[in-house]
């Protein structure tokens, strides 16, 4: 190996000193000054070539201009705003896949049994299906698997159920192979609680400590589920580990309603508020939010809550309520409206890892898939009655 000469040397030593206390925002003017203080301007000899003496001020910019070439393709400018991709690629875990033989964009049969209700559901990706709680007119719960490569549903017998209403998010946590639900008591009586449905061994778990939490997002980096606080007043978020069953104040700054729904977006590292008429970005690294100046749609009017869930596959954080449903680019901070009152689209929706697309219900207990990528739909479970009609 040929030896490294001085300069090479001298830059190499100060690119070292300067990343281990970089800020958090890597400026590329600053590092070109830091590098033109620990190397002065002057004659200056690099490799088989000699330079000759070099102003400072030229020296400052020349490293600045290089440097920020280097820089700009791990950087997105987003308007005025400089967004740092993310360092670390998040642990999402693996994402299976159907067997062969299997028909994912074939409809399923149309006589089987399905559940009837309201639903919220997960996507359990180490299973590859929909894990969905159901709640009847009764307020009785029911869970059910939907597999996504052949389209037919499962009625779950767990050893309990956690009681109704089932109106609140269920949360998949990754790194445990769990999906998690806050539920109320008997009739909505608090306190809420934390509930573990174990899908391989088909048992609901109660956790011990009541709380009057509501746990929103999964963050695949730290391997936590962001929570919220119920009721008004100051916001507070934080952050539970399901294997220890511990919670952690992370943040009680002034940023979106609590109630507002939360999905991690792996495109910038962020996690997404949707708090009309605002969207708000939360650093959960730093504990600090800020606010979207990007015009917010709206696709939920009333007091319910929409749902959220991030499309891996597109890179969008996507949003469906009672009015419609939106895209949001948070690199280019910019929202789509997908669909408006009127047309068809599925609510809830939840992102299907195994097929790369968003799958959801329809209103006559159809289920339909819609590729965010290509814009086509597909139905996998037509109404016992009929087709619906696509858009």
């Amino acid at each position: 190996m040929a030896e490294r000469d001085p300069f090479e040397l001298d830059l190499a030593a100060a690119l070292r000193a300067y990343l281990e206390e970089a800020p958090t925002e890597v400026r590329p003017t600053e590092l070109a000054r830091h590098f033109a203080t620990a190397y002065p301007h002057g004659t200056t000899t690099f490799g088989p070539w000699r330079f000759a003496a070099i102003p400072r001020l030229a020296w400052v910019l020349l490293l600045g201009a290089a440097l920020l070439v280097a820089l700009v393709g791990g950087t997105l400018l987003v308007g005025s705003q400089q967004r740092k991709l993310p360092a670390v690629v998040p642990n999402l875990g693996p994402v299976p896949t159907c067997p062969p033989g299997s028909t994912p964009d074939e409809p399923g049969p149309v006589d089987q049994a399905r559940p009837v209700g309201s639903k919220n559901m997960a996507f359990d990706r180490r299973a590859g299906r929909l894990v969905v709680v159901v709640e009847g007119g009764t307020e009785l719960v029911e869970t059910w698997t939907f597999d996504v490569c052949t389209n037919t549903w499962s009625r779950m017998h767990p050893n309990r159920e956690p009681p109704g209403p089932a109106w609140k998010p269920l949360v998949y946590d990754v790194d445990s192979d769990l999906t998690l639900e806050s539920a109320y008591g008997p009739d909505g009586a608090p306190p809420v609680k934390v509930w573990v449905y174990d899908l391989g061994a088909d048992t609901w778990t109660e956790k011990v400590a009541p709380t009057d939490l509501t746990l929103r997002a999964y963050d695949p980096l730290s391997g936590l589920v962001l929570a919220t606080k119920d009721g008004t007043g100051q916001p507070e978020r934080w952050t539970y580990d399901v294997e220890t069953d511990t919670w952690t104040l992370i943040d009680q700054a002034n940023g979106p309603a609590w109630h507002a729904p939360l999905a991690y977006d792996a495109s910038v590292d962020r996690i997404v508020a949707y708090s009309r008429p605002e969207t708000w970005l939360f650093d959960i690294r730093t504990g600090t939010w800020s606010s979207s100046g990007s015009e917010t749609p709206v696709v939920e009017p009333n007091w319910a809550v929409p749902t959220i869930t991030y499309d891996e596959s597109a890179e969008r954080t996507v949003v469906t309520g009672s009015a419609g449903m939106a895209a949001y680019d948070a690199a280019a901070d910019r929202w789509e409206v997908l669909a408006r009152p009127g047309e068809l689209y599925p609510n809830p929706t939840v992102y299907d890892p195994v097929n790369g697309r968003l799958v959801g219900f329809g209103w006559e207990g159809d289920v339909v898939a819609f590729d965010l990528v290509t814009r086509e739909w597909t139905v996998l479970l037509e109404p016992s009655e009929g087709q619906p009609s696509l858009p």
